[in-house]
């Protein structure tokens, strides 16, 4: 897979690149990589080249993730996702592994529930409770702790958002939650759709 070519994006590489360097504590880290996304996303190059990628969440549960970039030493990976209209997606947590999803472009409503069963992360029944609901739109960055339950929900407008990952998905267990009958499934994440972030 190509090193990204957009100027900021190999900017924002090399910052992160440098941070893991540091071997901080990964709290830290996240919030250091977080600081770094910033500049990235508003950058009108990055903007520009969001009309060239495919739609990647067209209903749920079916969810592709954009897929720019791996990195060889650290593991981390470089997504995006192309969300149409009024999607909802499935509850979820994205396993052990810290997640920022940054808004580009439209507007989205991100729910976080947690978990008031007290049961294993990996079996149902669970129940949850909805404990947070924010809005959030370009530039923004909602930054996912391991482990985190939550819910995105689409705007009346096209969304895209740029996604750094600790690990590619694929490489470790999520879950999905049925608040309904409390069921949790595993899976391993989007289906991922290689993309040159030139």
């Amino acid at each position: 897979m190509k090193t990204p070519t957009l100027p900021a994006a190999r900017r924002f590489l090399d910052e992160v690149r440098a941070l893991y360097a540091e071997d901080l504590e990964e709290t830290a880290l996240w919030s250091r990589i977080q600081d770094a996304m910033g500049p990235l996303l508003a950058d009108p190059g990055l903007k520009a080249r969001t009309s060239d990628w495919p739609s990647t969440v067209e209903s749920a549960p079916t969810v592709g993730n954009l897929l720019f970039y791996e990195d060889p030493d650290y593991g981390f990976v470089f997504n995006a996702t192309v969300r149409q209209p009024h999607v909802v997606s499935i509850i979820h947590d994205h396993g052990a592994v810290w997640t920022l999803y940054g808004l580009i472009k439209g507007q989205e409503t991100m729910c976080r529930y947690e978990r008031t069963d007290g049961g294993p992360s990996d079996r149902g029944p669970a129940t949850l409770e909805l404990v947070g609901r924010t809005d959030i739109g370009p530039g923004d960055i909602d930054a996912v702790p391991p482990g985190s339950i939550h819910q995105e929900h689409a705007g009346p407008e096209q969304s895209v958002a740029f996604i750094v990952r600790a690990k590619r998905p694929g490489t470790f267990p999520q879950h999905h939650y049925d608040p309904s009958t409390g069921d949790v499934k595993i899976n391993h994440g989007p289906r991922l759709i290689p993309h040159e972030l030139t």
